[in-house]
């Protein structure tokens, strides 16, 4: 099968899409289909890279991360469209996207779109009123999904809030997998005393750990405030705090503020293929984010074998369960109440931690792939409307 994989973000930005993208590639490769990938560049040049074609772009003054390309013509586009894909899969609403239907227009693929993120939440969080966003977003996505044959989501939150925008295509929910082979490494002793001194964190800490964008939606500020509570019964606590954003600087300060600068610690970037270093060394994961649709950073730390202990949201349906491999909580005293649990019962502690490995197996990159490949057939195998015209 010939799959082109289309998205704004690839190697220029590491986020979720960007690591589902890459995921979806190698798993289909070693699955023995030819699949190419569309993105936009981190510069102003067009080039070629193996089976990546990279677009000129330019940054987006209000959001720098974000690049889109106004490219219409180009001989890269030329050479996918002799290439004649039979499915095109977008990842992204913006500029990649509409190249990328103008190759789906010309050769007849069909399309496949994936909801990735709620872009009314994130573009405009606490700005606007949410019926205005809401009916603007409508609008936006009716025009951003014109002419999918089906959209697929990450989780059933996903889906509920995708069915509210009113949109009449059909969709699937279909979640993401990881590469569990990547966070299933051993992190050795000595492995593990390096990385403490490295970040000058004490070596009889107790490490918590959070690997996040560092953006208002992601309500990493919560964690630090109840931080100290934790803190009064377990002080060779430390929170180490993975990734960079636009709220550093912020959540610096209210570290500082609060007295933490000994207790939390901010180690910035990691490369992918180093992130299970940082979750190897803690013994919880923490999220207080309410934004995600199905967050890669939930599997990732299952994988890599700890509890979970998050903030209520619909889209942990199937990931976490309360009591089973982590616990939910509501409020301040719910989050410590039940951190504290895990840390002072060793037995529960690791009986949980069993947990989330046995349920990261759900979330396998094979069983990522042979969902979305049994959709492509699926599509394919129905009537495409280009042709049915064609026979007209």
């Amino acid at each position: 099968m010939k799959i082109l994989l289309v998205t704004d973000a690839y190697t220029h930005l590491t986020n979720g899409v960007a690591v589902v993208v890459a995921t979806l590639y190698n798993t289909f490769r070693a699955k023995g289909h030819d699949v190419r990938v569309l993105t936009v560049s981190g510069d102003r040049s067009a080039h070629h890279e193996g089976d990546v074609y990279y677009m000129p772009s330019f940054k987006v003054p209000l959001y720098p991360d974000v690049r889109m390309s106004l490219v219409h013509r180009h001989p890269f586009l030329t050479e996918l469209k002799e290439w004649k894909p039979d499915i095109v899969h977008i990842h992204s609403e913006a500029s990649a996207s509409r190249m990328a239907k103008s190759i789906a227009k010309a050769t007849g693929a069909r399309i496949v779109m994936t909801w990735h993120t709620d872009y009314a939440k994130f573009a405009f969080h606490n700005h606007y009123s949410m019926g205005i966003v809401h009916f603007s977003a409508k609008n936006l996505m009716k025009a951003a999904y014109h002419g999918t044959s089906i959209i697929t989501v990450p989780s059933y939150k996903a889906k509920r809030l995708l069915d509210g925008y009113g949109l009449k295509h059909p969709n699937v929910v279909i979640p993401n997998g990881i590469i569990l082979s990547r966070f299933q490494k051993e992190l050795t002793d000595e492995d593990k005393h390096k990385m403490l001194e490295q970040y000058h964190i004490p070596q009889d800490s107790k490490i918590m750990v959070i690997v996040s964008r560092l953006s208002a939606e992601k309500n990493i500020s919560e964690i630090i405030e109840f931080f100290p509570s934790l803190l009064e019964k377990e002080p060779k606590l430390h929170l180490l705090i993975a990734g960079i954003g636009p709220d550093k600087h912020h959540l610096e300060q209210l570290r500082d503020q609060l007295g933490l600068s000994q207790h939390i610690t901010f180690v910035g970037f990691v490369p992918p293929e180093e992130t299970y270093r940082c979750y190897k060394l803690g013994r919880i994961f923490f999220s207080a984010s309410t934004f995600e649709m199905h967050s890669l950073t939930y599997l990732e730390a299952m994988a890599c074998g700890l509890p979970l202990v998050c903030r209520d949201d619909t889209c942990l349906e199937g990931v976490l369960t309360d009591g089973f491999n982590g616990y939910i909580y509501h409020d301040k005293e719910e989050f410590v109440t039940k951190t504290l649990r895990l840390l002072q019962d060793d037995a529960l502690c690791g009986e949980m931690a069993a947990h989330s490995l046995q349920r990261s197996e759900n979330f396998s990159e094979e069983a990522f792939a042979d969902k979305m490949l049994a959709l492509y057939r699926q599509l394919l195998s129905l009537d495409h409307p280009a042709k049915r015209r064609k026979k007209k």
